[in-house]
């Protein structure tokens, strides 16, 4: 196999690369077999950029070093070999000079092959050095980066820290909100509960208030018909003394005057006379005290008759405390307008023949 003829991607070459990388792990011993692999098996002439492409290990003039050592072997031991005195001289002298010009052309070869190697070497080192100095620009770029980023997340650092200070705080407001919801809600129920017990208790106490305002209007009603009914027996007897005053007015003026004019010629019938007179004054003064009861009675009468109106005009919807007060002022306002008696009935009742 001619040297241009080298495939390097074939794949008995790599699968004998591969091999050899696993039994020479050095560097230079590899580059020795691969340079005996090249040579004897394949044919082709090694030379020292064939051997980088192939085993990329060490330095560029690793394999250079190792090629020359290696056609100073190969040319002594084919020494050896052409001095063996069973071949003759003149094969002797071909395989001398045949090796002798493969050794010069391959000395040749690996020093043009080191010429150029160095020369992309220096290049190398150049474009590495160039390389180097932009990697330390970039790198001092990168440090000023990095220490202005290093600020940054100091600050960064010590808004979070107040962030997750003002978080705590949040939380913890939460936390006392959510517990003040918590009363607050437990408080709302305890209330709701209580407002239901007391629209209960309230629908009790207003259905009583109705049954007490329809009661004290059923009594009020009664009182103003037994009011009326007095009244109008006041009224009758109050007539009946104004008459019997009058006619005992009368009597007593003819009496008196009888009695003035009998006085002088009947000494014994004065005294009867005057026993007479004074027992028309007192029917006089019971008469006028009867009168003046059924003055009373009249204007109780009037007061209770104003008071059922009262009880009439009032909404039936009110509450109950204001339900029980206006029962309970029905039914204390007569001894609170009368004339200072105690323990009487809801009204005053009069009698004609009341003293």
């Amino acid at each position: 196999m001619a040297a241009a003829d080298l495939d390097l991607t074939d794949t008995a070459l790599q699968a004998d690369l591969t091999e050899l990388r696993s039994r020479f792990p050095e560097t230079r011993a590899l580059y020795r077999e691969v340079c005996g692999l090249l040579f004897f098996r394949y044919g082709v002439t090694p030379t020292a950029n064939k051997l980088y492409s192939l085993v990329r290990k060490g330095s560029m003039g690793t394999p250079a070093e190792v090629l020359q050592a290696f056609w100073q072997e190969l040319r002594g031991r084919t020494r050896v070999t052409i001095d063996h005195p069973d071949l003759p001289d003149p094969l002797k002298q071909i395989a001398a000079e045949a090796v002798q010009t493969i050794w010069q052309s391959a000395n040749e070869a690996a020093t043009a092959e080191l010429a150029t190697l160095r020369a992309e070497a220096r290049d190398a080192a150049n474009a590495a050095e160039s390389e180097r100095d932009a990697a330390r620009a970039e790198t001092a770029v990168a440090r000023e980066d990095a220490l202005a980023l290093s600020a940054q997340l100091g600050e960064a650092r010590q808004a979070h820290d107040a962030v997750q200070a003002e978080l705590a705080a949040e939380r913890q407001a939460h936390a006392a909100t959510r517990a003040r919801w918590e009363a607050g809600r437990g408080e709302l129920e305890a209330a709701g509960r209580q407002l239901a017990e007391l629209r209960t208790q309230f629908s009790t106490e207003l259905e009583r208030a109705r049954e007490a305002v329809t009661l004290a209007q059923e009594r009020a009603e009664a009182s103003e018909r037994r009011s009326l009914r007095e009244l109008d027996q006041e009224r009758t007897a109050r007539q009946k003394s104004e008459r019997t005053a009058e006619d005992l007015r009368g009597e007593l003026a003819v009496a008196r005057s009888e009695a003035r004019d009998a006085a002088v010629a009947q000494a014994e019938g004065r005294t009867k006379l005057e026993a007479q007179a004074a027992a028309l004054a007192e029917r006089l003064a019971a008469t006028e005290q009867a009168q003046r009861r059924a003055e009373r009675a009249e204007a109780e009468a009037a007061l209770a008759r104003q008071l059922l109106a009262t009880l009439r005009v009032a909404p039936r919807e009110r509450e109950g405390g204001r339900r029980r007060k206006a029962a309970s002022s029905a039914a204390t306002v007569p001894e609170e307008q009368g004339d200072g008696q105690e323990g009487r009935p809801e009204f005053a009742k009069f009698s004609p023949n009341m003293a």
